[in-house]
């Protein structure tokens, strides 16, 4: 492999790795939680992005809609969700997270980590590796778009 191109092969390499860490980490944490994997990725996606419809919900996380009831039914037991009345369609129901609390504990040890590597950072450093990040996520979302569209036909 030339070179110039080894930065390239890194930063794919170090963001794989990266995958199966985060992976591994939801694994653990979703049990210590009592909840499952694609539930944890639920309540992420309420909590990041605010209360959603079913369908909304199954479409971002890629979970059957079919699935999403069984999901849904299980998050609301346990309490870690509501439902309440879509205020704009008198048929639907917007879905809010609700026991969140929970979570940050599990979270609190990693998340100070983390906030420990970000002040090792200068300005320069932490708005790059920010924009890289950003610029990955929407990378990686466009070409998941384009993998359900196929999914799709």
């Amino acid at each position: 492999m030339p070179a110039k191109n080894q930065p390239r092969a890194e930063l794919r390499t170090a963001l794989r790795d990266l995958r199966i860490e985060l992976s591994i980490n939801t694994y653990r944490v979703a049990g210590l939680a009592r909840l499952k994997d694609s539930d944890l990725a639920v309540l992420d996606v309420l909590t990041r992005e605010g209360a959603q419809s079913p369908t909304a919900l199954s479409r971002r996380t890629g979970i059957h809609i079919a699935t999403m009831t069984g999901v849904l039914s299980r998050l609301e037991r346990a309490g870690w969700i509501l439902r309440r009345p879509d205020t704009t369609d008198r048929r639907g129901v917007q879905i809010e997270p609700t026991g969140i609390a929970r979570l940050t504990d599990i979270y609190r040890d990693g998340n100070r980590r983390l906030d420990e590597i970000a002040e090792g950072l200068t300005e320069e450093q932490s708005s790059a590796v920010l924009a890289y990040l950003r610029a990955v996520t929407g990378a990686v979302r466009a070409f998941t778009d384009e993998l359900a569209a196929k999914d799709d036909q």
